[in-house]
């Protein structure tokens, strides 16, 4: 009986999980919120600001949120998985320049920026009009 319950309730929180991820609009909202944060690290990081590149990591975490489920809910696992690891590198990123750790800041942009183009080079399509689309 517990183990019926307990499967019900995992089946039900999958579920909601899978009602509360993404759209394709609130994914590209976040797709441009995060290009937009990825130009400002990359300009805190060669004028060697620390509080900007934070600020900057973390708003790539926020943009992170919520990606892994919308692809995950399309069988996309790779994507899915690059998600959880883009997620994983905006933190660290954030951490190491609140820590002033230069060294990990370097390590971490460029865990951040391989998430980016594998995914992108894998599921981006760019449409006649300069647009994207998820392929």
């Amino acid at each position: 009986m517990k183990k019926m319950v307990a499967a019900g309730l995992l089946g039900a929180l999958m579920g909601a999980s899978l009602l509360l991820a993404l759209d394709e609009q609130g994914l590209t909202a976040k797709m441009k919120a995060a290009g937009g944060h990825m130009g400002g690290l990359r300009k805190a990081m060669e004028a060697n600001a620390a509080a900007d590149v934070a600020a900057h990591a973390k708003a790539m975490a926020e943009a992170y949120e919520g990606m892994e489920g919308f692809f995950a809910a399309r069988h996309m696992a790779d994507a899915a998985k690059w998600s959880s690891e883009g997620l994983a590198a905006s933190n660290e990123l954030a951490s190491a320049a609140q820590g002033g750790n230069s060294e990990a800041v370097h390590t971490a942009m460029g865990k951040l920026g391989a998430t980016c183009k594998q995914c992108h080079a894998a599921h981006r399509e760019k449409l006649a009009d300069g647009s994207y689309k998820i392929k």
